[in-house]
């Protein structure tokens, strides 16, 4: 074996990890609150099946594609402005309508499954067990 070259044991010691695509830790946070306040109404504020079937709705779309990032900005956007009447002034719930009919028409897919670590971090945030 030449100096310096990695031994085979090391090389093969760290498995790549698969490249999922994640909401970055902000927007889970804003998905979070948002979980939270609605887990809080149904008096469920710490259940982690309330919290994560409230906070899939969000999660659905495909963070990787910018349309599909972009439905699923308006939604959080559109929640908290009927949550929490925050940033009312610059979203319309008819804007979602319309983007999720845009994306229909252009027979785009952006559904998909909350990942593992988008699940595991909504529930750090909210320290939920």
């Amino acid at each position: 074996m030449a100096a310096g070259a990695p031994a085979p044991a090391a090389a093969a010691a760290a498995p790549a990890r698969p490249r999922a695509r994640s909401y970055p830790k902000e927007e889970l946070q804003r998905v979070a609150r948002v979980a939270s306040a609605r887990c809080k109404k149904a008096n469920a504020p710490s259940d982690s099946a309330c919290l994560l079937n409230e906070a899939a709705p969000f999660l659905k779309f495909r963070p990787e594609d910018p349309d599909c990032r972009y439905v699923s900005g308006t939604a959080i956007s559109v929640a908290e402005c009927s949550d929490f009447n925050e940033g009312c002034q610059s979203v319309d719930p008819k804007d979602l309508d319309h983007q999720m009919e845009a994306l229909q028409s252009a027979g785009k897919d952006c559904n998909r499954e909350p990942t593992d670590y988008e699940r595991e971090e909504l529930l750090r945030l909210l320290g939920s067990k």
